[in-house]
Protein backbone atom coordinates (compact mmCIF):
# COMPACT_ATOMS: atom_id res chain seq x y z
CA UNK A 1 0.00 0.00 0.00
CA UNK A 2 1.32 3.13 -0.68
CA UNK A 3 1.63 5.93 1.79
CA UNK A 4 1.08 9.44 1.38
CA UNK A 5 3.05 12.07 0.18
CA UNK A 6 5.92 13.47 1.97
CA UNK A 7 5.83 16.96 1.06
CA UNK A 8 5.10 18.00 4.57
CA UNK A 9 9.07 17.60 4.13
CA UNK A 10 10.04 20.02 2.45
CA UNK A 11 10.59 22.83 5.19
CA UNK A 12 13.28 20.02 6.32
CA UNK A 13 15.29 20.81 2.84
CA UNK A 14 17.71 23.84 1.81
CA UNK A 15 18.66 25.05 -1.09
CA UNK A 16 22.23 23.66 -1.60
CA UNK A 17 25.47 24.95 -2.55
CA UNK A 18 28.33 22.54 -3.27
CA UNK A 19 30.10 22.05 -6.58
CA UNK A 20 28.83 18.64 -7.09
CA UNK A 21 24.62 19.60 -6.19
CA UNK A 22 23.57 15.98 -6.58
CA UNK A 23 26.20 14.94 -3.99
CA UNK A 24 24.42 17.13 -1.60
CA UNK A 25 20.92 16.45 -2.13
CA UNK A 26 21.84 12.55 -1.89
CA UNK A 27 22.90 13.82 1.92
CA UNK A 28 19.81 15.29 2.90
CA UNK A 29 17.79 12.97 1.83
CA UNK A 30 20.07 9.98 3.81
CA UNK A 31 20.15 12.29 6.66
CA UNK A 32 16.64 12.67 6.87
CA UNK A 33 16.16 9.10 6.64
CA UNK A 34 18.94 8.83 9.42
CA UNK A 35 16.13 11.13 11.63
CA UNK A 36 13.29 8.92 10.75
CA UNK A 37 11.84 12.24 8.44
CA UNK A 38 11.39 9.75 6.10
CA UNK A 39 10.69 6.81 6.01
CA UNK A 40 9.89 3.03 3.92
CA UNK A 41 7.14 3.97 1.18
CA UNK A 42 7.20 7.49 1.61
CA UNK A 43 6.71 9.23 -1.65
CA UNK A 44 9.41 12.59 -2.40
CA UNK A 45 7.25 15.63 -3.81
CA UNK A 46 8.00 15.89 -7.83
CA UNK A 47 10.97 16.19 -9.33
CA UNK A 48 10.22 19.74 -10.62
CA UNK A 49 9.67 20.94 -7.13
CA UNK A 50 12.25 19.27 -5.77
CA UNK A 51 14.55 21.86 -7.87
CA UNK A 52 12.69 24.12 -7.24
CA UNK A 53 13.47 23.80 -2.73
CA UNK A 54 16.99 22.72 -3.98
CA UNK A 55 17.58 25.73 -6.17
CA UNK A 56 19.14 23.28 -8.37
CA UNK A 57 18.42 22.28 -11.78
CA UNK A 58 15.94 18.91 -12.40
CA UNK A 59 19.31 17.30 -14.06
CA UNK A 60 20.62 17.37 -10.45
CA UNK A 61 17.62 16.20 -8.72
CA UNK A 62 17.57 13.22 -11.20
CA UNK A 63 21.45 12.68 -10.60
CA UNK A 64 20.73 11.99 -7.00
CA UNK A 65 18.05 10.07 -7.33
CA UNK A 66 19.90 7.84 -9.85
CA UNK A 67 22.29 7.63 -6.94
CA UNK A 68 19.36 6.66 -3.71
CA UNK A 69 18.08 4.12 -6.36
CA UNK A 70 21.78 2.55 -6.50
CA UNK A 71 21.84 2.88 -3.34
CA UNK A 72 18.25 1.04 -2.62
CA UNK A 73 17.20 3.69 -1.02
CA UNK A 74 14.85 5.36 -3.59
CA UNK A 75 12.50 3.74 -5.70
CA UNK A 76 10.79 5.88 -8.91
CA UNK A 77 7.43 3.96 -9.78
CA UNK A 78 6.50 5.37 -13.33
CA UNK A 79 3.12 7.29 -13.15
CA UNK A 80 3.32 7.47 -9.33
CA UNK A 81 6.63 8.95 -8.44
CA UNK A 82 9.89 7.79 -6.23
CA UNK A 83 9.76 6.29 -2.92
CA UNK A 84 11.74 5.11 -0.29
CA UNK A 85 12.21 1.99 0.08
CA UNK A 86 14.33 0.22 3.45
CA UNK A 87 14.17 -3.29 2.36
CA UNK A 88 17.69 -4.01 2.60
CA UNK A 89 18.42 -2.44 5.46
CA UNK A 90 21.77 -3.69 6.11
CA UNK A 91 22.73 -1.57 2.99
CA UNK A 92 21.01 1.70 3.90
CA UNK A 93 22.16 1.50 7.29
CA UNK A 94 26.16 1.15 5.72
CA UNK A 95 25.44 4.26 3.54
CA UNK A 96 24.13 6.12 6.26
CA UNK A 97 27.40 5.41 8.19
CA UNK A 98 29.39 6.33 5.23
CA UNK A 99 28.25 9.85 4.61
CA UNK A 100 28.16 10.79 8.18
CA UNK A 101 32.00 9.63 8.57
CA UNK A 102 32.56 11.87 5.13
CA UNK A 103 30.87 14.96 7.22
CA UNK A 104 32.44 14.55 10.11
CA UNK A 105 35.86 14.02 8.21
CA UNK A 106 34.55 17.18 5.88
CA UNK A 107 34.22 19.49 8.87
CA UNK A 108 37.34 18.59 10.59
CA UNK A 109 39.51 19.60 7.20
CA UNK A 110 37.21 22.75 6.93
CA UNK A 111 38.27 23.85 10.62
CA UNK A 112 41.67 22.78 9.94
CA UNK A 113 41.86 25.14 7.03
CA UNK A 114 40.50 27.72 8.72
CA UNK A 115 42.71 27.18 11.67
CA UNK A 116 45.77 27.75 9.36
CA UNK A 117 44.39 30.79 7.47
CA UNK A 118 42.04 32.94 9.80
CA UNK A 119 44.44 33.75 12.48
CA UNK A 120 47.54 35.02 9.65
CA UNK A 121 44.16 37.39 8.61
CA UNK A 122 43.40 38.51 12.22
CA UNK A 123 47.21 39.17 12.78
CA UNK A 124 47.10 41.66 9.33
CA UNK A 125 44.01 43.12 10.22
CA UNK A 126 45.65 44.30 13.59
CA UNK A 127 48.82 46.22 11.82
CA UNK A 128 45.81 47.57 9.18
CA UNK A 129 42.41 48.35 10.25
CA UNK A 130 41.59 51.92 9.36
CA UNK A 131 38.64 53.40 11.70
CA UNK A 132 35.81 52.34 9.36
CA UNK A 133 36.71 48.67 9.67
CA UNK A 134 36.34 48.71 13.61
CA UNK A 135 32.87 50.49 12.62
CA UNK A 136 31.98 47.53 10.93
CA UNK A 137 33.39 45.44 13.72
CA UNK A 138 31.53 47.15 16.74
CA UNK A 139 27.90 47.12 14.48
CA UNK A 140 28.40 43.58 13.69
CA UNK A 141 29.37 42.61 17.26
CA UNK A 142 26.04 44.91 18.35
CA UNK A 143 24.02 42.78 16.79
CA UNK A 144 25.43 39.56 17.07
CA UNK A 145 25.06 40.60 20.93
CA UNK A 146 21.00 40.94 20.04
CA UNK A 147 20.43 37.81 18.39
CA UNK A 148 22.21 35.03 20.53
CA UNK A 149 19.01 32.71 19.54
CA UNK A 150 18.50 33.41 16.22
CA UNK A 151 20.51 30.37 14.46
CA UNK A 152 20.38 31.84 10.82
CA UNK A 153 21.04 35.42 11.68
CA UNK A 154 23.89 34.34 14.45
CA UNK A 155 25.01 32.17 10.83
CA UNK A 156 25.24 35.31 8.83
CA UNK A 157 26.77 38.01 11.48
CA UNK A 158 29.93 35.42 11.82
CA UNK A 159 29.81 35.16 7.87
CA UNK A 160 30.04 38.74 7.64
CA UNK A 161 32.12 39.36 10.96
CA UNK A 162 35.03 36.74 9.23
CA UNK A 163 34.72 38.91 5.84
CA UNK A 164 34.85 42.21 7.56
CA UNK A 165 38.18 40.72 8.73
CA UNK A 166 39.75 39.89 5.54
CA UNK A 167 38.78 43.50 4.23
CA UNK A 168 40.29 45.36 7.09
CA UNK A 169 43.40 43.50 6.04
CA UNK A 170 44.27 45.73 3.02
CA UNK A 171 45.17 42.23 1.07
CA UNK A 172 43.15 41.74 -2.13
CA UNK A 173 44.79 38.49 -2.57
CA UNK A 174 43.57 37.31 0.98
CA UNK A 175 40.24 38.90 0.24
CA UNK A 176 39.26 37.02 -2.65
CA UNK A 177 40.73 33.68 -1.03
CA UNK A 178 38.27 33.75 1.55
CA UNK A 179 35.45 35.01 -0.84
CA UNK A 180 36.63 32.17 -3.22
CA UNK A 181 36.31 29.50 -0.39
CA UNK A 182 33.27 30.70 1.61
CA UNK A 183 31.00 28.45 0.12
CA UNK A 184 32.92 25.69 1.36
CA UNK A 185 33.60 27.18 4.82
CA UNK A 186 30.01 28.26 5.31
CA UNK A 187 29.62 24.53 6.06
CA UNK A 188 31.27 25.14 9.42
CA UNK A 189 28.55 27.36 9.73
CA UNK A 190 25.93 25.75 9.22
CA UNK A 191 22.40 26.66 11.38
CA UNK A 192 22.46 22.76 12.32
CA UNK A 193 25.84 23.69 13.74
CA UNK A 194 24.35 26.66 15.44
CA UNK A 195 23.20 27.21 19.30
CA UNK A 196 22.81 29.83 21.78
CA UNK A 197 26.00 28.17 23.48
CA UNK A 198 28.08 28.62 19.86
CA UNK A 199 26.47 31.82 19.61
CA UNK A 200 27.89 33.26 23.03
CA UNK A 201 30.68 31.43 22.40
CA UNK A 202 31.84 32.95 19.02
CA UNK A 203 30.45 36.84 20.44
CA UNK A 204 33.25 36.25 23.51
CA UNK A 205 35.82 35.14 20.94
CA UNK A 206 34.97 38.05 18.73
CA UNK A 207 35.12 40.94 21.46
CA UNK A 208 38.77 39.77 22.18
CA UNK A 209 39.83 40.14 18.67
CA UNK A 210 38.28 43.36 17.85
CA UNK A 211 39.79 44.34 21.29
CA UNK A 212 43.42 43.16 19.95
CA UNK A 213 42.49 44.82 16.62
CA UNK A 214 42.05 47.99 18.19
CA UNK A 215 45.05 48.07 20.07
CA UNK A 216 47.35 47.23 16.89
CA UNK A 217 48.49 44.28 18.63
CA UNK A 218 48.21 41.69 15.86
CA UNK A 219 49.99 38.56 18.18
CA UNK A 220 47.75 39.31 20.43
CA UNK A 221 44.75 38.87 17.89
CA UNK A 222 46.35 35.90 15.78
CA UNK A 223 46.88 33.84 19.02
CA UNK A 224 43.08 34.61 19.95
CA UNK A 225 41.69 33.82 16.72
CA UNK A 226 43.64 30.55 16.95
CA UNK A 227 42.19 29.92 20.20
CA UNK A 228 38.68 31.10 19.04
CA UNK A 229 38.39 28.69 15.90
CA UNK A 230 39.84 25.54 17.97
CA UNK A 231 36.98 26.32 21.01
CA UNK A 232 34.31 26.33 17.82
CA UNK A 233 35.73 23.29 16.57
CA UNK A 234 35.82 20.89 19.40
CA UNK A 235 32.29 22.23 20.49
CA UNK A 236 30.77 21.76 16.55
CA UNK A 237 32.58 18.60 15.99
CA UNK A 238 31.25 17.42 19.56
CA UNK A 239 27.70 18.56 18.89
CA UNK A 240 27.62 16.56 15.17
CA UNK A 241 29.12 13.73 17.14
CA UNK A 242 25.96 13.65 20.00
CA UNK A 243 23.22 14.44 17.06
CA UNK A 244 24.67 10.76 14.95
CA UNK A 245 24.50 8.68 18.42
Amino acid sequence: MVKKSSNSLTGNLQAVSKTKFHEQIVDQVQALIAKGRLKHGDRLPPERELAGIFKVSRHSVREAIRVLEQKKVLKSRPGSGTFVILEDESSVVESLANAMLREKNTLSEIFQFRELLEPQIAGLAARNAAKKDIVVFENLLEQQQKAPHNSIQSKELDEKFHLALAKATGNSVLLQVVELFNHILLKSRHEDYQSPHRNKLSIKGHIKIVNAIKCGDSRAASKLMAGHLQAIRELVISSNNHKKD
